[in-house]
């Protein structure tokens, strides 16, 4: 199931037939990237409903909105992200201090 849940999409945002999908890309080192793919959907003539990367100048409006939004989104989202990671690593800093602080007490009191 873990597989499945790594397959989805992080957030989608639609505007009429428009979809823009955002998908994160996690990578071994450094800030996780996030994809974004547009796509229209539209009823084939068998009534299925399919999607393609081809827009129709009555898109374009629809398009520029879901990836401004998907812009947005991905913005927030690396800020929140960049904070998290400064947070973590300044803690990991003081906890750092904290136990070299500690272990200097330590080896003063063995030593008398």
């Amino acid at each position: 199931m873990k597989a499945r849940e790594e397959n989805r999409p992080v957030n989608e945002i639609r505007i009429g037939t428009i979809r823009s999908t955002i998908w994160l890309n996690p990578r071994e080192s450094g800030a996780p990237r996030y994809n974004v793919v547009a796509s229209r959907s539209y009823k084939n003539k068998d009534g299925d409903w399919r999607d393609i990367n081809s827009y129709d100048y009555a898109d374009l409006p629809n398009l520029m909105e879901s990836l401004r939004q998907a812009q947005s989104w991905v913005r927030d989202r690396n800020e929140i992200e960049n904070r998290e990671s400064a947070y973590a690593g300044a803690h990991a800093m003081n906890e750092g201090s904290s136990a070299k602080i500690s272990n200097t007490g330590r080896k003063r009191g063995r030593s008398k």
